[in-house]
């Protein structure tokens, strides 16, 4: 049985944490961004749109680059872009503008790209195959505490500490983050980390590959499935984190900062669900327990969208135990199997992401003419979508 190496999962499971916590950042700035530009639905829902464009537009030269350099010097690559990301927030607070804001997003966004092609596949092999799901949501629920932490962290230092001058706050914080990614980029580079398996030409002939006449990871029925559902997924999730602030605030009456802490406790959800989720799946069939959680994510949409005040709120609060899971697990099911077209599935299921792109703006437009509360339709179609394929898409066929 293969073991995990200690340190080299340290390290990339910190990354996963710092990646959590730098993707949430946009739910705190959102409404202060809302206000500040006087920006429409539309508008606002750029910021969180463009960071899932960056998986579309990067993840394909990604894979380009993991194919000639590695696993590894992919995540170094990928920490170095993203402190270069969050570095461009500084000039955007001093010039007080929203494109540059916009610029950091995307260039931050393509380090976070990097990130996910080379990690999820390489935390996925560094270790058993029976508890590869187990582990990569494990790693994920790391991402969920810093995602937790950024509501309470990030709002108290910039919004709170700084609430006479916010943008000077996030000028600090941003210098901040970039040194913390830089200096993890570094010591990625310094640690002895392990080869991807995978990329061994002789493990990649004895890899788990049903049928060897396939020439893509496109021949594999569990993972076209896989792909179109995490697509639609992804637009889905985009949309919760990016309603949560103006849909409490117009739900309760309740101020900006109330509205951020209360959205973090749908990314404690978050954390809870994949770390009890990554216990959960070393005994339980990942296929059923997406398909549970998925069809119980839906009901909670429902129960937003028919009720008002806080029921409406904490339904979607809770939503985020259900959806903890659903990532790193359709991820996990959809490369099950494919052996040497692991790195390539890995690339278009990051490249999947960019459904929080095309989703989120179709909501915009949506709640611009009809409202937040009606358009969440459009989230709850991808969650029941997750339900099936969890029960019956994800059975490995060609």
């Amino acid at each position: 049985m293969k073991k995990s190496p200690l340190y080299p999962l340290i390290l990339v499971n910190f990354q996963f944490f710092m990646l959590g916590f730098v993707w949430n950042l946009a739910n705190v700035l959102v409404a202060l961004f809302q206000e500040t530009f006087g920006l429409n639905n539309f508008q606002t829902s750029l910021l969180t749109s463009i960071s899932f464009f960056a998986f579309f537009a990067i993840s394909y030269p990604a894979r380009l680059f993991i194919d000639k350099f590695k696993t590894v010097t992919t995540i170094v690559v990928g920490c170095m872009l993203a402190a270069l990301g969050l570095l461009i927030f500084v000039p955007g607070a001093v010039f007080m503008s929203y494109p540059l804001f916009l610029a950091g997003v995307f260039v931050m966004f393509s380090g976070a790209t990097f990130l996910q092609v080379a990690c999820n596949p390489y935390v996925r092999a560094l270790g058993p195959d029976k508890s590869a799901a187990s582990r990569i949501n494990f790693s994920q629920g790391l991402g969920a505490v810093g995602a937790f932490l950024t509501s309470y962290v990030a709002g108290g230092f910039i919004l709170k500490l700084f609430k006479d001058d916010p943008f000077q706050g996030i000028i600090w914080f941003y210098l901040i983050l970039t040194v913390m990614y830089a200096g993890l980029g570094f010591l990625i580079r310094l640690a002895k980390m392990p080869v991807n398996p995978n990329e061994v030409p002789q493990q990649q002939n004895a890899g788990n590959v049903p049928d060897r006449s396939k020439k893509s990871a496109w021949n594999y029925r569990h993972f076209r499935t896989g792909f179109i559902v995490l697509l639609l997924y992804m637009g889905a999730e985009a949309i919760l984190y990016q309603l949560m602030t103006p849909y409490f605030m117009q739900e309760a009456p309740i101020e900006k900062s109330r509205a951020v802490d209360i959205s973090g406790l749908m990314f404690l959800g978050l954390m809870i669900g994949r770390l009890l989720g990554a216990g959960m799946l070393i005994k339980v069939n990942p296929g059923r327990l997406v398909g549970w959680f998925g069809a119980i994510a839906g009901l909670l949409i429902i129960i937003s969208m028919a009720s008002t005040g806080y029921v409406a709120i904490y339904s979607i609060i809770l939503t985020g135990l259900f959806i903890s899971i659903m990532f790193a697990t359709i991820f996990s099911l959809s490369i099950d199997g494919l052996g040497r077209f692991t790195n390539e599935a890995s690339s278009y299921l990051i490249m999947a992401i960019s459904g929080g792109f095309f989703i989120p703006l179709l909501f915009g437009l949506a709640a611009d003419y009809l409202s937040l509360k009606t358009s969440l339709f459009i989230v709850l179609i991808p969650l029941l979508l997750a339900s099936w394929y969890g029960f019956f898409g994800a059975r490995r066929r060609s």
